[in-house]
C-alpha cells in the first residue's frame, strides 16, 4: 500500500499510474485535509467538484479544484481517498519530527496522519510506503504546532494550585515536583484574584513531562499531599 497526500491531483496521477502498471495489486491511497475536500468530494462523488476552503496547516494541498486530467487518472488508478482533520495532521508532524527528524509541512505529513487515525484500513502483514512530500514550515507555524502537540498529548501539563500565602509554601510544592522528575518550564504566583482569602495565593505552573501516565502520577501525588489544583 502507498498513501499519498493530494492537492490538484498530479503527485498522485504520476505515482499511481507507474506503480499500477507494475503491480496491479498494490493499494494506492489518496489523503486529504477535511478543510478543503476537493479530490475526496469529486472522487466519491464521480465527478470533478469544487469545494469552499477553510484555514489549513495543510496550505500545500488546499486547492479547491482537482485537475481534469488528474481526475480521470485518479479514478482509474486510485483505490481510495480519506480526509484528516488538522489536529491530526498537526500530531503527524511533531511525531515525524521526533521519532525520524524529518521536518515536514502540513501537506507532507497527512499520509501518516490518515495511518494514525484509522481512516486507512491496513491489512495484517503489509508494506506501507507514506510519502512525506514538503519540508516549508513558517517557523512560528511550527512552534504552535510543537507546543499544541506536546500539551495535547500530556508532555506538557498546565496546572494552577491553590497555595496558602506563607514563607516555604511554594518551595514544598516544587519539592513535590522535582522529586516526579517533572521539569518546570514556567510559574507565574498571582496573589491578585477577585475573591480570594488574603492569606491564600494561586500558582500557575507549566510543566515539561513523560506523557500522560506521568501526568496521573503528579494528579495523584498532589492530591494526597492536599492541593486543590485544577487544569489550565
Amino acid at each position: 500500500m502507498i498513501i499519498i497526500p493530494i492537492g490538484g491531483g498530479g503527485i498522485i496521477s504520476g505515482i499511481a499510474s507507474i506503480v499500477k502498471s507494475v503491480k496491479p495489486t498494490i493499494n494506492v491511497i489518496g489523503v486529504q485535509s477535511k478543510a478543503c475536500p476537493s479530490a475526496y468530494e469529486s472522487y466519491h462523488r464521480g465527478e470533478i467538484t469544487k469545494v469552499s476552503s477553510e484555514y489549513s496547516i495543510a496550505d500545500g494541498i488546499s486547492v479547491k479544484l482537482v485537475g481534469s486530467l488528474n481526475f480521470d487518472m485518479i479514478r482509474k488508478f486510485v483505490d481510495d481517498i480519506v480526509l484528516v482533520e488538522e489536529d491530526q495532521i498537526a500530531a503527524a508532524i511533531l511525531l515525524l519530527l521526533e521519532r525520524k527528524k524529518i521536518l515536514a509541512e502540513g501537506a507532507g505529513a497527512v499520509s501518516l496522519a490518515a495511518l494514525l487515525n484509522g481512516s486507512v484500513k491496513v491489512p495484517r502483514r503489509s508494506r506501507i510506503v507514506l510519502l512525506i512530500s514538503g519540508g516549508n514550515v513558517d517557523s512560528s507555524l511550527l512552534g504552535r504546532v510543537l507546543s499544541q502537540g506536546l500539551l495535547k498529548h500530556g508532555r506538557i501539563m498546565r496546572i494552577r494550585v491553590r497555595l496558602s500565602d506563607t514563607p516555604g509554601s511554594l518551595s514544598q510544592l516544587l519539592i513535590i515536583i522535582s522529586a516526579l522528575k517533572a521539569n518546570v518550564l514556567q510559574i507565574y504566583h498571582d496573589r491578585n484574584v477577585r475573591n480570594l482569602p488574603i492569606y491564600v495565593t494561586h500558582v500557575d505552573l507549566e510543566l515539561e513531562t513523560r506523557g500522560p501516565e506521568h501526568v496521573e502520577e503528579m494528579f495523584q501525588k498532589l492530591s494526597l499531599a492536599g492541593y486543590e489544583f485544577e487544569l489550565k
